[in-house]
């Protein structure tokens, strides 16, 4: 974070840009910041605007996972679906683990029937 933040205005790429806004929210998610929804909100869509497909679908299940432990299931389910629908797109098995394994349940994690 600090060495994209010590880029002058106008330096850094969008994506990286929009990339360090979603890390922010992360940072703030995990540190149980009040602020977080809202950094989620605003991160994802900086992402859609100048982020990859991929990194979209990491950031809404990312977004997912907190508005799981905030008991919002409804808009997490809502995430987790669209982020389902990229990774089946671009055929990325990994990200369509990841999705499976988010449970709208506050709190849980599913995880995959070999572990």
């Amino acid at each position: 974070m600090a060495l994209l933040d010590s880029y002058q205005p106008g330096h850094l790429a969008p994506m990286l840009r929009a990339e360090r806004h979603l890390a922010r929210a992360r940072l703030a998610d995990h540190h149980g910041d009040p602020d977080a929804a809202a950094s989620f909100t605003a991160a994802i869509a900086g992402v859609r605007e100048h982020g990859t497909p991929y990194h979209l679908a990491h950031g809404l299940l990312d977004h997912a996972q907190h508005l799981s432990r905030l008991g919002d299931t409804k808009t997490a389910e809502t995430a987790i679906t669209e982020a389902r629908g990229i990774a089946t797109r671009l055929r990325c098995q990994p990200l369509l683990d990841r999705a499976g394994a988010i449970s709208t349940e506050p709190g849980l994690i599913r995880l995959a029937p070999s572990q």
